[in-house]
C-alpha cells in the first residue's frame, strides 16, 4: 500500500490505519510490534528505501526529483532524513 501511494505526499498514518481497518492507535501498535516502527516512522523508512534504489539505479537526475517521486515536498528535509538514515547526503550517489 505504501509504494503504491509512494509519491502522494498527503499519504499518512491515517491513511494507513484505514486500509488496515485499525484505529491510528492500533495501527501504531501493531506495526510497533511488527517491525519494531511507528507508523509514521514505516512510512518514512519505505520512502527513504525507494529513495536509496532510485539513487543507485540512477533513475532520477536531481535529487528534487527523486524527493518528489516519494512524496516529500521539501528537498533540504528529504536530504536531512535520508542523510540521516544513510549516512550519505544523497548528492554523493549522483557523482
Amino acid at each position: 500500500l505504501v509504494e503504491s501511494r509512494l509519491s502522494d505526499n498527503d499519504f499518512g498514518v491515517k491513511d494507513l490505519a484505514t486500509h488496515l481497518n485499525l484505529s491510528e492507535r492500533q495501527a501504531n501498535r501493531v506495526l510497533k510490534k511488527m517491525t519494531g516502527l511507528s507508523c509514521l516512522q514505516f512510512i518514512r523508512e519505505i520512502k527513504l528505501q525507494k529513495a536509496y534504489r532510485f539513487l543507485e539505479l540512477r533513475q532520477y537526475a536531481t535529487i528534487a526529483e527523486i524527493a518528489y517521486a516519494v512524496g516529500f515536498e521539501n528537498t533540504s528535509y528529504f536530504t536531512r532524513l535520508f542523510t540521516e538514515r544513510f549516512g550519505k547526503k544523497p548528492s554523493e550517489f549522483l557523482r
